[in-house]
């Protein structure tokens, strides 16, 4: 079968009806040519047995196409039943497979891979649903023997590996079938999905569904390692320079580390997707790092600045804005990097942004940069106590500070304080 349609021509009542009423027209024809025949004279004799054959062959030949007409007008219907039913099974394929796409696209790894697991249970009828490699994960029907299933599922990924391809079992004496299909790492077989059942076999159609789900894992493990290693890079460059920004601020690297804890719980507060809240937290590990164009003699100095100074200091954020363009961080990390200094009235530096023209991320990273400092030792203060930092950010908020999110980031400050114990 294809599509669900029998291949035999379907043959209806109506043709039957058709082809008996042909079949006495034809006799009934025959029959009033002999009659005539009979009852003529010998002159017209030739002339009315020519007419007689012609009427027979004419209603003969009127059978014969309309037999084939019939036949074609058959063929044609289960022509296009088939290909209804291709298109209906085509259509529930991709169905599924944009199913599992986004399964794949929106949870963990290991987390995605047992959802389609489970969902490939009830899309293709199975008992059990496995990827078997060196981290096996396994879904099974209730009531099914998990000890029979897994033996089952490895065996047949072991076919798999030695044959190179996909593996299909229809066992009808055993009453087993079983589909598989490789997932690779470049020319490699690093896992294989089996399904696997008691009953009847797998229509020819699932391979197909089952090798697209396949390769729409293989290419989220593929997209998955890449991410993994233009990470790692990304966290190289940020040690690098904490490291750079460290030699000029003492312990900038634990400094900033905190502040980025706060960022991030007080941007998943405010409903941050993760790309904004990886952005955040990248932010707040190099905020400062504009610091490396400032002499040390002023980052170390306990006395006021002066105005030179103090223009030199507040040229920072621009600095630190360019070299994070030209390290390739993300827009949203450079303009994040340089308004951290803005002011919520306008009276900040270096644009003088005020409002909702200061960046998201800005906002949030100023309250937490304002916090930690306040609670750590400065060469021309001392900390403060939480408390007192947390009426100093509610004092000036409105002012200096965005007050919605003044009021996240104490919410947040006592979630960390929590985690911290």
């Amino acid at each position: 079968m294809r599509g669900g349609i029998p291949e035999e021509a379907q043959i209806t009542a109506l043709d039957v009806a058709a082809w008996v009423v042909v079949g006495i027209a034809t006799v009934a024809t025959a029959g009033n040519a002999l009659m005539a025949i009979s009852t003529v004279a010998p002159s017209e004799l030739p002339l009315t047995a020519a007419s007689a054959v012609v009427l027979v062959t004419a209603a003969g030949f009127a059978g014969v196409r309309h037999l084939r007409a019939v036949r074609r007008t058959n063929e044609a219907r289960q022509a296009l039943a088939m290909a209804l039913g291709d298109e209906a099974s085509a259509r529930d394929r991709l169905s599924f497979a944009r199913h599992a796409a986004a399964l794949m696209s929106s949870l963990p790894q290991r987390e995605g891979e047992s959802a389609v697991l489970k969902e490939s249970l009830k899309r293709f009828a199975a008992q059990a649903a496995a990827i078997v490699g060196n981290d096996p994960a396994l879904a099974i029907v209730e009531g099914v023997d998990e000890t029979e299933a897994r033996e089952a599922v490895s065996r047949l990924a072991t076919q798999t590996v030695k044959s190179g391809r996909s593996v299909t079992v229809a066992d009808k004496d055993g009453g087993i079938a079983a589909l598989t299909a490789p997932l690779r790492s470049g020319d490699q077989i690093r896992n294989v999905m089996v399904l696997w059942r008691r009953g009847h076999a797998f229509r020819s159609d699932d391979l197909d569904g089952l090798s697209i789900v396949a390769r729409i894992i293989e290419l989220s493990s593929e997209n998955t390692a890449l991410v993994k290693g233009v990470r790692g890079q990304l966290d190289g460059t940020l040690r690098i320079l904490i490291e750079l920004v460290e030699q000029r601020l003492p312990n900038y690297g634990a400094y900033s580390e905190r502040v980025a804890r706060y960022a991030v719980a007080v941007g998943r507060l405010m409903g941050m997707d993760e790309d904004e809240v990886e952005d955040l937290r990248i932010t707040a590990l190099l905020h400062d790092i504009g610091m490396l164009s400032v002499p040390e003699a002023i980052l170390t100095t306990p006395r006021r600045l002066t105005d030179e100074e103090l223009s030199e200091l507040r040229g920072h954020p621009v600095y630190g804005a360019d070299l994070t363009k030209d390290a390739n961080f993300p827009a949203r990390v450079q303009a994040a990097v340089r308004s951290h200094h803005e002011r919520i009235d306008g009276m900040g530096y270096p644009d003088g942004l005020s409002g909702e023209e200061i960046p998201a991320a800005s906002r949030i990273l100023t309250v937490c940069d304002a916090f930690v400092a306040l609670i750590s030792d400065r060469p021309h203060r001392p900390a403060v106590s939480v408390v007192e930092a947390l009426q100093t950010l509610r004092a000036s908020a409105g002012t200096h500070y965005d007050s919605g999110v003044v009021e996240m980031f104490v919410e947040a400050q006592g979630e960390v304080a929590a985690q911290d114990g």
